[in-house]
């Protein structure tokens, strides 16, 4: 009797373990994920994503065949379902025409989309768009202003990320000259979301913080595509990187 009732305990023990994790702690790490939830994380990025494609692509009043193949090249590299590329599609040609401003579309991405690092992949593709035609419009060049702000992106983060989307994809004019020196510190703090005041105790709790948004399976419980999956893992290494020569300055 008494091991019938030990069984028991353990049995309803697991229970309670189980259902701790599944239902409380696992979706606020963002660590699990059903197949459905992905699904529609994915749509709903794409839903937020689409909006600020349209927009900028249609900054001087009109979409370019480049532009549009562009945002094809965008699609390709997120490796969306044929479903979802009609979905993406569907959406891109809608908000071409609504009356919704670009801003009004990026705070609606700002308050979709918390984890900073999305944010920041989506202001590249907003920079390669931009750049399609060869040169970034003064309405686009705003529009970016505009984005980076509203994104929370630091100017001179944003400037680096210009510089290297639009640098490394054929973006024409405008996108400045690669630096090939080593990266300052204003840079490297920079990457970590910080300003140049930050002390070491900031670099360490935001070190911290990168290393938890660019979780690969917190990343995945996003539902994100394999392609930014890749980039979150680019970006990672470029963050150990700058971590390493702070702490050594």
């Amino acid at each position: 009797m008494g091991c019938l009732l030990g069984i028991i305990k353990f049995l309803a023990l697991l229970f309670v373990v189980n259902f701790v994790w599944n239902f409380l702690i696992a979706p606020l790490l963002g660590l699990r994920a059903t197949p459905n939830r992905t699904a529609d994380n994915r749509a709903h990025f794409l839903r937020l994503l689409m909006p600020l494609l349209a927009k900028i692509a249609k900054a001087d009043g009109r979409v370019s065949e480049r532009e549009i193949d562009r945002v094809e090249a965008i699609f390709r590299s997120l490796s969306l379902s044929p479903e979802e590329r009609r979905y993406a599609t569907e959406v891109f040609s809608q908000s071409k025409d609504t009356p919704e401003q670009f801003d009004a579309a990026a705070h609606a991405f700002a308050m979709g989309v918390r984890a900073f690092e999305l944010r920041l992949v989506t202001f590249q593709y907003l920079v390669l768009v931009a750049c399609a035609d060869g040169s970034v419009s003064p309405a686009e060049r705003d529009m970016l202003a505009r984005a980076a702000a509203i994104f929370g992106i630091p100017p001179q983060l944003a400037a680096r990320l210009f510089a290297e989307a639009a640098g490394t994809r054929g973006g024409g004019s405008g996108a400045g000259p690669r630096t090939q020196s080593a990266p300052s510190r204003a840079q490297d703090l920079a990457l970590l979301g910080l300003p140049a005041t930050a002390t070491d105790d900031d670099i360490k709790r935001a070190y911290r913080r990168k290393v938890k948004e660019l979780h690969p399976d917190r990343l995945q419980a996003q539902g994100l595509p394999e392609a930014m999956l890749r980039q979150a893992s680019e970006r990672m290494a470029a963050i150990n990187a700058a971590y390493a020569r702070l702490i050594k300055r």
